[in-house]
């Protein structure tokens, strides 16, 4: 992204259905895929235009989790050509001894977060199913249909968006009406929730639209941070990559994560050969991977902004006070705990780190009143939203939050940062940053994507398409 700096209601056993059926007409303006929500009116569940089908639920069961690692499967069951004879035969949700006395659905697109697997036993990731007239099914997995759900962390609410010119997504009408049944099952397949409703498709475009999209400016009197995760070590092995993102976003200040089992004398002469002689980097724990690079002086480098993270593991956060165009700057990098579920180990791990992040930053503007503020990196958001919460608490003037910058792909309306096509996992929203409002602006900030751009942005800005393959992570550019 582009920054400026300058001076659900039941709990689970009490099964809830939904039998009302929701006509949702296309509604007009643009949507985002944030996880925010403030893009849809409040009745609304479902939007659709020549490209995406936009779908929002509420689920009801408690307590609430990630649905992609949660201890209930939530399912989004799609009746394609609105008969209950062709596709997968599934029944009606049904609350406790009360049946509805309808035809079971045709289901002829299955998508399943937390699916159930073989063995009856509750997984983890997306899964999507699509299935013939006759019902036999074959998985064609989440990048198929584009299936990219937000947040990824525990919530009461979610968006979804599927892509109607994706490769799998042609067992979906052209135009007309579908069905949409939304449950959670337990391992058992007993509903915990449910509702339904209808989508009105207008005509799917012919073919996917190119967006001339130009990189937006750096001011001149502000400070471009890049957050960047190299997925272990990347640059080494494939430079070029990393080398045209560099030169097409011109940061002054970058954050990096994951430069795993890479020595110090390596990542600088990487650094010196791509970026350029008056680079600096602060790298203080090869085994952490978190690093900083800037063309600015560096005024104070920190090393312990975290403690380890037990085991022997270092840990993963670094930071430096630069003296940048717009004043002093406290940068810091950082990698969370991966992995885990809201409440978890890994997720109370999470609470702590960004608590000690948090305290680490008062103290530091104990000495320097006047620093800027920019966190950023892979939060690993998985469980609950409250490490980024803590971690912003009360850093700004007069005791203001930090506030979480707003960042959408250039050329694309969605906010995911992390995209792996082979994965188990959906797309989602793992990277963050946090800025401080009160002693800085926020100007224009994007995530670069080069797979969603036209040739012709792609060769104004010195890019290939395939750039953004070589980490799983976007840049972040603010």
């Amino acid at each position: 992204m582009a920054l400026i700096l300058a001076g659900c209601g039941n709990p689970v056993g009490s099964p809830k259905v939904e039998s009302e059926i929701q006509h949702t007409a296309v509604a007009p303006g643009e949507r985002v895929l944030d996880g925010r929500f403030d893009d849809w009116a409040e009745s609304e569940h479902a939007h659709a235009d020549g490209r995406w089908v936009w779908l929002r639920f509420e689920p009801q069961t408690r307590p609430t989790q990630a649905i992609q690692a949660a201890p209930y499967s939530t399912r989004v069951r799609i009746d394609a050509d609105m008969k209950a004879t062709t596709g997968r035969s599934m029944e009606m949700p049904r609350g406790g001894d009360e049946a509805m006395h309808e035809q079971p659905q045709g289901v002829d697109v299955l998508i399943a977060f937390s699916p159930i697997n073989e063995l009856g036993e509750l997984g983890i990731g997306t899964g999507v199913e699509r299935y013939d007239a006759d019902g036999s099914g074959e998985e064609i997995g989440h990048a198929a249909m584009g299936v990219a759900c937000l947040p990824t962390y525990a919530s009461e609410q979610y968006e979804l968006r599927l892509d109607r010119l994706g490769p799998g997504s042609d067992v979906l009408p052209a135009s007309g009406q579908i069905g949409v049944i939304v449950d959670q099952v337990d391992a058992k397949g007993t509903t915990l929730w449910s509702e339904r409703f209808v989508v009105e498709l207008p005509e799917r475009d012919s073919e996917q639209g190119v967006l001339d999209a130009a990189l937006p400016e750096r001011a001149a009197d502000g400070v471009r941070v890049m957050s960047a995760n190299v997925l272990f070590s990347s640059p080494l092995k494939t430079p070029e990559p990393f080398k045209r993102v560099l030169d097409a976003t011109k940061p002054d200040v970058i954050l990096y994560q994951e430069w795993f089992r890479s020595e110090r004398a390596q990542v600088e002469g990487w650094l010196k050969q791509y970026a350029g002689d008056a680079w600096e980097l602060h790298f203080p724990d090869e085994g952490a991977g978190v690093a900083i690079a800037t063309r600015h002086p560096i005024l104070a480098r920190y090393d312990e902004v975290l403690p380890p993270s037990g085991e022997g593991r270092p840990a993963r956060a670094c930071a430096a006070l630069i003296e940048t165009d717009a004043g002093e700057l406290l940068a810091i990098s950082v990698h969370l705990k991966c992995c885990g579920s809201a409440g978890s180990d890994e997720d109370l791990t999470r609470i702590d780190q960004a608590k000690a992040i948090n305290a680490f930053i008062d103290w530091v503007h104990e000495q320097h009143p006047d620093a800027m503020v920019v966190i950023a990196g892979d939060f690993n958001l998985v469980g609950s939203r409250t490490p980024l919460e803590v971690m912003a608490r009360g850093l700004g003037v007069n005791g203001d939050d930090l506030e979480p910058a707003q960042v959408r792909v250039l050329g694309d309306s969605t906010a995911v940062t992390w995209v792996d096509a082979k994965s188990r996992f959906g797309p989602g929203r793992l990277d963050w940053m946090l800025y401080d409002g009160s002693r800085s602006a926020l100007g224009k900030a994007f995530m670069l994507d080069t797979r969603v751009l036209s040739d012709a942005a792609l060769l104004s800005m010195g890019l290939e398409r395939d750039d953004s393959e070589a980490s799983d992570h976007l840049p972040m550019v603010v």
